[in-house]
């Protein structure tokens, strides 16, 4: 008898752990970054730093010009450009990774076929209660450029840090065949 009761709780003990093991988050999940979600007419807040997205552009061809030369890029798919206003709150930093999370679900990153364009985010420094408006450029695939959400972090792949999901409203994108990029903005 006394045995038998001593099997049965090895196995409840079994189950209870198996259990539990698998209603335990993953340690990617516990460490992941810290979301804040909302919509691209609102100002969206992080513990630190501050996005709001003010224009999104769809173009087939993207103009700068980089060192004095003119320069054009075309694609296969449409470029997207996010004319972005960022403050951060306590520390001097950058942002260095952003994303655009098309309809597919892909993350498309920043391209760097429009480095040396100028007002690019990813190259400004933010100073603390200073806001400072800027671009970030996406080419990505005709059929992923609708329901799109910006990603915004201080670092790539952000561990216990903010991350910034702005959901695009698909109203106010502008589509343009050429967009040129100036030193005043789009």
């Amino acid at each position: 008898m006394r045995l038998l009761l001593s099997l049965l709780l090895i196995g409840l003990s079994a189950l209870l752990l198996a259990f539990l093991q698998s209603t335990t988050p993953s340690y990617a999940l516990l460490t992941g970054p810290i979301k804040t979600v909302g919509q691209q007419k609102d100002t969206l807040s992080s513990r630190t730093f501050s996005i709001k997205v003010d224009k999104i552009i769809r173009a087939r061809i993207l103009a700068f010009t980089r060192y004095g030369k003119p320069i054009e890029r075309q694609s296969e798919g449409v470029w997207v450009i996010a004319g972005v206003e960022l403050q951060t709150k306590r520390e001097t930093m950058t942002i260095q990774a952003a994303a655009i999370k098309g309809a597919s679900g892909r993350l498309y990153r920043q391209s760097h076929r429009a480095d040396g364009a100028p007002r690019l985010a990813s190259t400004k420094m933010l100073q603390p209660g200073l806001s400072s408006a800027g671009i970030m450029i996406f080419e990505l695939p005709e059929e992923d450029a609708h329901d799109m959400t910006l990603i915004v972090s201080k670092q790539p792949s952000p561990q216990l840090a903010s991350e910034i999901h702005v959901k695009l409203d698909q109203h106010t994108v502008e589509t343009r065949d050429r967009a040129e990029i100036g030193d005043n903005g789009i």
